[in-house]
């Protein structure tokens, strides 16, 4: 009833709730309108289409989230944990890598090459360990990286050696971009050029014999050095033949000349002789002594 004294009207669904209820015998008046209220709002939410909107929004809401999600995870995998290739050549092996996109690469003995084929036509990225020529095919930029440097190209012929800290790029046709991994030094190589980096400076020279080569030497199974620390020629026999050889002598020499990938006897005498040393074989193990 209102302060006028008219009997106002109550809402259908208490009306309802009043002409239903009884109160449990052995309860209290106060209990018995506890109830009621906790029934009347039971009643509100049930019959609230606005509360009903907003369940089937967030439901909605919540079952493309998860959607989403479960796509973003997919393409993760697909992308970032799957179609990994890695190419490992033991010593004494050669070999060619054919890449997605027909780009040649032709490994040296002991070299290993990683790239994700899923992601190739997005970035042309290979890792490199040991030493490989690339015959690149036209396109989008493509990337060697090597724990010294990383090289950029589009479409081109060089040759990539990373082995110990240190990286030597060679370009044989093209242009090759070079930047220092630490220093972030940079260059540009053109054909016949050459860069050497441990990560921090870059040096660049104009390589010897490249105006007449096409490719590295090593392609033909020939090895040549000038002024080299005998200890890295050796371990190039060693890599080349795979064997193991010994020192006996005093190795901290350089060495001028080549050697063949055919014959192993012949490459250990045109590296010895010269120096005035002598090689011979202990058990497996061939070592190196003074004459």
């Amino acid at each position: 009833m209102t302060r006028d004294g008219k009997i106002e009207r109550l809402p259908e669904n208490i009306e309802w709730l009043l002409d239903s209820y009884k109160v449990p015998a052995g309860k209290m008046r106060s209990e018995a309108w506890e109830a009621i209220f906790e029934k009347i709002d039971h009643k509100n939410f049930e019959g609230n289409p606005k509360s009903r909107v907003i369940q089937l929004t967030l439901t909605r809401v919540a079952v493309v989230a998860s959607v989403l999600v479960a796509l973003m995870l997919t393409s993760y995998i697909y992308f970032y944990r799957m179609g990994n290739v890695n190419v490992l050549l033991a010593r004494g092996q050669h070999g060619v890598v054919y890449l997605p996109d027909s780009s040649k690469v032709t490994l040296n003995a002991e070299s290993q090459l990683a790239y994700n084929k899923n992601r190739w036509f997005f970035d042309r990225n290979v890792s490199l360990t040991g030493e490989a020529l690339f015959e690149v095919t036209k396109g989008r930029r493509f990337r060697v990286l090597t724990p010294g440097a990383t090289t950029t190209v589009e479409g081109t012929v060089f040759n990539v050696f990373s082995r110990n800290g240190v990286v030597k790029v060679t370009c044989f046709e093209g242009k090759v971009k070079v930047v220092a991994a630490n220093s972030k030094s940079r260059t540009l190589l053109t054909k016949g050029m050459e860069a050497n980096t441990m990560g921090y400076t870059l040096q660049v020279k104009k390589a010897e014999a490249i105006e007449v080569a096409s490719k590295p030497t090593w392609i033909n199974d020939e090895f040549f050095f000038q002024n080299a620390p005998l200890n890295s020629v050796v371990e190039e026999i060693e890599r080349q033949f795979d064997v193991d050889i010994f020192f006996n002598t005093d190795s901290s020499r350089f060495y001028t000349g080549y050697f063949k990938r055919t014959n192993l006897a012949e490459a250990l005498n045109l590296v010895c002789i010269p120096l005035d040393l002598k090689w011979g074989y202990s058990g497996e193990i061939i070592v190196i002594t003074s004459k």
